[in-house]
């Protein structure tokens, strides 16, 4: 399991070194700069508390929706802030993609942090 921690840390911060990066480099102005860092954070703080509230097994369906909806308006944020920022289609992508990258590597952080949590059978006796 150790393994699987590792590769998904890993996973997170390429992906968020390839954005975060990227985009310092891109972005002339500092507020392009706070908008595209604000969208990351929030993406990853819903996967984070979603996560969270499904281990701890109290997620009800208001919670599940209201994660649904930041999650599709930080997603909605990100292709309008790539969609007006001044890059090229290739950089656009890349951005897209180390964006996805960074978000499922913190989903596999916390499902592997999750399994790792978990008794198994040696322990219960």
């Amino acid at each position: 399991m150790k393994r699987s921690v590792l590769i998904s840390w890993l996973i997170m911060l390429v992906g968020a070194l390839i954005y975060l990066i990227g985009l310092w480099q891109a972005c002339p102005l500092l507020s392009g700069k706070g908008y595209f860092l604000g969208v990351l954070v929030t993406g990853m703080f819903v996967i984070y508390v979603y996560r969270r509230e499904v281990k701890r097994g109290s997620i009800d369906g208001s919670f599940a929706s209201v994660c649904q909806m930041v999650a599709l308006m930080t997603c909605g944020l990100l292709l309008v802030g790539l969609w007006n920022a001044p890059l090229s289609l290739v950089e656009r992508g890349a951005y897209l993609a180390a964006f996805c990258l960074c978000i499922s590597g913190q989903y596999l952080l916390m499902r592997a942090r999750e399994l790792t949590d978990q008794p198994t059978g040696i322990d219960t006796l």
